[in-house]
C-alpha cells in the first residue's frame, strides 16, 4: 500500500501511556491495551490489573504506537481500538564483561486481522526505527511470537534457547558433588529482599542478558501468575554460598499434575550468579519428589546440566526456537560497545534494505577494543573483506551465532575463508550467550 492511500485509511498516532486520577488507563491507553489483549488471546484485565499494567508501561517509559480506522463501521471496536499497535522503551543488553549497550526494545506487535497486508506493520515498524535512530539507539531489540516477521526490516536472531525436560528418576546423583545450600523462601522473601540483585549479578556476567521489565518480576517472582491474578501455587528456594549468607542464586517453580500423564516440576524462573548456584538449585529441584520430571523453557543451547546428570539420557530437548532479535542501526556504535576476544582488522560490506546501516565499514581491534570507521557510503564488495546483510550482523553481534555457520548457508560472504573465521574469533563472547527475559 502506498504512504498516500495508508494515510487515507489509517491514522498513526505516536503518545505516552498514561493514567487518569484514580490510576486507571487513560481512554487512549485503554483502548490499546484491550486491542493487545485481542491480539495475543488475553483475557480482559479487571481493574486493578488493568491500573497495575498502566503502571508498569509509564515505569518502563514506553512509547506507545496506535494506527487507528480513519472511517470505521459503526459498532465496531475500530471506533476506540487501533487496528494496529507497538510499542518500545529503553533496555541495556548485556555483553558480559560489565558493560552493556541500550537497546531500542520493541514489544506489542499487533494487526488486526481484518485489515492484514495493507501495510500498517511496515509503517509502525520503519516509524519505530526512524524514531530509534533519531534517538540514539545503537541496535533495537525483540522477542518474537513468530519467526518469519522481522528479518525483512533487518533483524536476525542472535540467540535461540530451548525448552527441555530431565526425567527425575535417572537424574541423581550429579557426577560432581553440589557446594553450598539450598534453602526454601517464601516468594514474598525473594522479591522483598536478594531477588533483584541477584538477577544484577547474572545480567553484568551473562553476554546477551536483557533487562526485565516492571511487570516481570511479579511473575518470575511467583506472587501474581501470567493472568495477572495471585498466584497460589509458586514456591521458590535460594543458593548460599559455602561459609557465607551470601544469596548468589535462586529457582521460582510450581509442580502440575495431570492424570494420566507425567506430574511435572516446572521452572519459572532459574537466576544464578556463578555455574555453583547453577548446578546446586538444579540438584535441589531434582530431589523434590511427588513428580516425574522437571520442565525448563528457557534453557541454554550448551546447559551444563547435561554433562552434570548421572545419566544425561534423562535430558530430553522438548522444543528449540529463536528468542532474541537484534537489529543494528549504528555499526560503528555497536560494535564499539562491546569486547573482543582477540585483535584484528577485517573490512565489512553491509547492505540495509532500510537504508539505515548500508556502507563499507573497517574494524580494528586492540586489546579487547574496537574503533570503527566508516569509509564508504555502499556495501563495497571488492573493497571488504567480508560481505553480509544488517540481519546477519544482528545474528553475530553476541556471539551465539558464528559467522562460519551464516557462511556455510550462504548468507556471509568472504573471497577468503580466513576473513570469516578471524571474524568468529573477534566475536567470541566471555560465556555463552543466555537470554531469560521477555518483552
Amino acid at each position: 500500500m502506498s504512504n498516500e492511500a495508508f494515510d487515507d485509511r489509517y491514522e498513526l498516532r505516536e503518545f505516552a501511556p498514561g493514567t487518569d486520577d484514580e490510576g486507571a488507563p487513560n481512554a487512549e491507553t485503554g483502548s490499546w491495551m484491550q486491542a493487545v489483549g485481542l491480539g495475543f488471546h488475553e483475557a480482559d484485565p479487571d481493574a486493578e490489573g488493568a491500573a497495575r499494567m498502566a503502571s508498569h508501561f509509564i515505569a518502563d517509559e514506553e512509547t506507545f504506537l496506535g494506527v487507528y480506522v480513519r472511517k470505521p463501521f459503526p459498532g465496531s471496536v475500530d471506533e476506540t481500538w487501533p487496528a494496529g499497535t507497538f510499542t518500545w522503551f529503553r533496555k541495556a543488553l548485556s555483553w558480559g564483561d560489565g558493560s552493556s549497550v541500550d537497546t531500542q526494545a520493541i514489544s506489542a506487535v499487533t494487526v488486526r486481522p481484518t485489515e492484514r497486508r495493507r501495510g500498517i506493520l511496515r509503517r509502525m515498524m520503519t516509524h519505530a526505527l526512524e524514531r530509534g535512530v533519531a534517538e540514539g539507539y545503537a541496535v533495537a531489540s525483540l522477542t518474537a511470537s513468530e519467526g518469519t516477521i522481522y528479518r525483512r526490516f533487518g533483524f536476525g536472531s542472535a540467540i535461540r534457547e530451548r525448552a527441555v525436560r530431565v526425567r527425575r528418576e535417572r537424574a541423581l546423583p550429579l557426577l560432581s558433588p553440589t557446594s553450598g545450600a539450598v534453602s526454601v523462601v517464601t516468594p514474598q522473601w525473594l522479591a522483598d529482599g536478594p531477588g533483584k540483585a541477584v538477577f544484577e549479578r547474572f545480567h553484568t556476567r551473562t553476554p546477551g542478558s536483557m533487562v526485565r521489565n516492571a511487570g516481570t518480576w511479579p511473575v518470575v517472582f511467583g506472587l501474581l501468575g501470567n493472568d495477572g491474578q495471585k498466584a497460589k501455587d509458586v514456591r521458590a528456594a535460594v543458593h548460599r554460598a559455602d561459609g557465607t549468607d551470601e544469596i548468589d542464586g535462586y529457582v521460582t517453580w510450581r509442580v502440575k499434575e495431570d492424570r494420566g500423564s507425567d506430574t511435572a516440576l516446572e521452572i519459572v524462573d532459574l537466576v544464578y550468579a556463578n555455574d555453583q548456584a547453577y548446578t546446586a538449585l538444579w540438584e535441589f529441584v531434582l530431589s523434590i519428589d511427588l513428580n516425574d520430571v522437571v520442565k525448563y523453557n528457557r534453557s541454554r543451547l550448551d546447559d551444563p546440566i547435561v554433562a552434570a546428570l548421572g545419566d544425561n539420557r534423562a535430558y530430553d530437548v522438548d522444543h528449540e526456537e529463536d528468542h532474541v532479535w537484534l537489529r543494528v542501526l549504528d555499526v560503528a556504535a555497536v560494535l564499539e560497545s562491546r569486547p573482543f576476544a582477540v585483535d584484528g582488522s577485517l573490512t565489512l560490506a553491509v547492505t540495509d534494505a532500510l537504508g539505515h546501516t548500508t556502507g563499507t565499514y573497517r574494524l580494528d581491534v586492540q586489546e579487547a577494543r574496537g574503533s570503527v570507521t566508516r569509509i564508504a557510503d555502499d556495501a563495497d564488495a571488492a573493497g571488504s573483506d567480508v560481505q553480509l546483510d544488517v540481519a546477519e550482523l544482528g545474528a553475530l553481534l553476541i556471539g551465539s551465532v558464528s559467522p562460519v555457520t551464516l557462511a556455510a548457508a550462504g548468507l556471509v560472504r568472504a573471497a577468503d575463508p580466513a576473513s570469516v573465521e578471524l571474524l568468529r574469533a573477534m566475536l567470541l563472547p566471555p560465556r555463552t550467550p543466555h537470554g531469560i527475559t521477555y518483552f
